[in-house]
């Protein structure tokens, strides 16, 4: 197995990790940018870099959704490129 077949094992494991932990997630419903904007100007949610850099989160992020939970306090989800150039999809607190 070659260094870049063993990176994108890596980068596949972790994202199947992190969506396997978070079912809640799955029947979220997002928000709208505005509903968005509403929660992190009431304080309801953190605004996204400070949940990111909360959770330890690197990268580029190239796509993110508010995500009400039905069991749960709202979360980030997040597409992120890391350093190696590859997608990664997360859910992250916005609490």
């Amino acid at each position: 197995m070659t260094i870049r077949n063993k990176t994108t094992l890596k980068a596949l494991v972790l994202a199947i990790a992190v969506f396997a932990m978070m079912p809640a997630v799955a029947n979220a419903a997002c928000l709208s940018q505005a509903e968005s904007y509403r929660f992190v100007k009431s304080g309801q949610v953190l605004p996204l870099s400070k949940a990111l850099k909360r959770a330890g989160v690197s990268g580029k992020v190239v796509r993110v959704a508010l995500c009400k939970t039905r069991n749960g306090p709202p979360r980030y989800r997040l597409a992120v490129i890391d350093q190696r150039g590859n997608l990664i999809k997360m859910a992250i607190p916005a609490r």
